[in-house]
């Protein structure tokens, strides 16, 4: 039985050797070198069964490695930006339904990645008409005071329709509230559990002053980097007609920010 066992580890072993030197002479590792090569392959391997962590560069290897060296190019994902959530579902489905290698713990790690490098503050997913429009007349955003990002976008029943969303505006009921998607990031620190519904009011032309009917947040990174939620304030809260401005008061970096709209919007099919 020892001779069995000791013949086995011998011939696995000789196999190793043999599979080990057809690697180090014939497989191409460029950049890395053959043993930077290994060493890496290493790193990742313990990362996924939980045995180690990964830096900012390892997560850049774990994502090209993972993804543009085995499902596709580079162009593919670099060329787009999409929000947290987006790459969320986008990295969910290649491991759940595409068959991407990666368990949940890389997923998180790419998504981390592309949240960091290739982030979107609002949704991208659009024609350039629609695009334009919402840029032009429904999105406003400010410069990131104190490392602070806040994107606000003004959705009418029409927003949820470019953005082929028509059953989350009725899920917001969006035909029977002024609804406000926003979009909170920040790259350095975490973003505080804020009671915006406390933070914010609307101010219609004639200068009355509104508070929310209720806020919800539907998206967190789980780095808290990242933030998506809904606003909802009764309409008639903008007077109709002149604009309206959101104002966010007590946040990081400024005691109040603006975010203005001129009234009425136009329709998507008039700026086209």
């Amino acid at each position: 039985m020892k001779r069995i066992i000791a013949a086995i580890l011998l011939t696995a072993g000789i196999l190793l050797f043999f599979a080990f030197a057809a690697f180090m002479l014939l497989v191409r590792t460029a950049p890395l070198s053959r043993t930077e090569f290994v060493a890496t392959y290493i790193e990742l391997k313990a990362f996924k069964y939980g045995l180690a962590e990964l830096d900012e560069n390892g997560r850049k290897t774990l994502y090209k490695w993972s993804c543009v060296a085995v499902c596709h190019g580079a162009e593919a994902v670099e060329n787009t930006r999409h929000t947290s959530r987006e790459w969320r579902t986008i990295v969910e489905r290649m491991r759940t339904k595409n068959g991407a290698s990666i368990n949940r713990r890389e997923e998180d790690e790419i998504v981390r990645y592309l949240e960091k490098n290739l982030g979107s503050n609002v949704p991208t997913i659009l024609s350039p008409e629609a695009n334009r429009f919402l840029k032009r007349h429904l999105w406003k955003s400010d410069f990131g005071e104190s490392d602070l990002y806040v994107d606000i976008i003004y959705s009418p029943v029409e927003y949820f329709d470019i953005m082929g969303g028509i059953l989350q505006g009725r899920e917001y009921e969006a035909g029977k509230y002024l609804v406000f998607m926003v979009y909170l990031n920040t790259h350095q620190g975490q973003l505080e559990p804020w009671e915006l519904e406390k933070l914010v009011t609307l101010k219609g032309a004639d200068g009355t002053v509104h508070s929310p009917v209720d806020w919800r947040v539907v998206y967190e990174s789980g780095d808290k980097h990242h933030l998506e939620g809904v606003l909802r304030f009764e309409k008639g809260s903008d007077a109709g007609s002149g604009f309206m401005e959101i104002a966010l008061k007590d946040l990081p970096g400024q005691k109040e920010r603006v975010f203005r709209w001129d009234l009425p919007i136009p329709s998507l099919r008039g700026e086209r």
